[in-house]
């Protein structure tokens, strides 16, 4: 994606929510974007393998969830961040 393309992506919010369902490789093991943070700038990613120990309101170990990337797919700026080079998505690449 060229990166007035990709720049475009991270301004619209509409475009950025049709992300969540798809299925991309981070760090050489793939993940779902299972949420997107817009005020935060963070795009949630929930693996296949692997499992973290989450904590209930008291911080004790409650439950296995599969293992998180949050992603902040922005900067301060407003310009898209090293993220988008890492992942790729399994399902083809991205059309803006």
């Amino acid at each position: 994606m060229s990166e007035s393309g990709l720049q475009a992506l991270v301004e619209d919010a509409a475009a950025l929510r049709k992300l969540i369902g798809r299925r991309v490789n981070y760090m050489g093991q793939a993940y779902e974007i299972v949420d997107l943070l817009i005020e935060d700038d963070l795009l949630i990613l929930s693996g296949d393998e692997g499992v973290d120990v989450q904590e209930d309101s008291y911080g004790r170990a409650n439950r296995l969830v599969p293992h998180q990337h949050n992603l902040r797919f922005r900067d301060a700026d407003g310009h898209a961040t090293h993220v988008w080079e890492e992942m790729a998505f399994l399902d083809g690449p991205l059309k803006v």
